[in-house]
């Protein structure tokens, strides 16, 4: 399982690396690639988020030691992260990004330091709450 959960945030990592090269390239910006890239990322977002929540979240939630509460309290975190990245993906799927460049642009590398700020979190709460030794223990 923990596996998997890798998997989808090197997955999720992986598209926010070509996003944010794409930004930064100079030159013309390819309007349809960054779109791509940003509905690419909402979709592997939600999958990260569905798998977490029904494969870590929910089954920990209903366990009666200590880690419930961690669960629950990720749970409603990634709720709410996830509804802040929406929320992005609306407001710039609906504007032309070109017309908006000196907003759009620290926007969405924003969003994207946010994503990898968020991952490294999870990563660290999702190894507690498995309890996942590291291999320095």
């Amino acid at each position: 399982m923990f596996d998997r959960f890798m998997e989808l945030q090197e997955r999720i990592l992986a598209i926010a690396v070509r996003s944010e090269a794409a930004l930064l390239a100079p030159g013309d910006h390819d309007v349809a690639a960054l779109g791509q890239t940003r509905w690419e990322i909402a979709r592997a977002l939600r999958e990260y988020q569905l798998f977490k929540h029904t494969r870590i979240f929910d089954p920990i939630e209903r366990q009666p030691d200590h880690r419930a509460y961690q669960a629950r309290r990720m749970k409603a975190e990634c709720i709410r992260v996830g509804e802040e990245f929406r929320r992005y993906v609306l407001k710039w799927s609906v504007v032309s990004i070109l017309d908006h460049w000196a907003e759009f642009l620290p926007a969405a590398l924003d969003a994207i330091a946010r994503i990898r700020a968020q991952l490294a979190k999870e990563r660290i709460g999702v190894t507690a709450l498995l309890e996942i030794k590291s291999a320095a223990a």
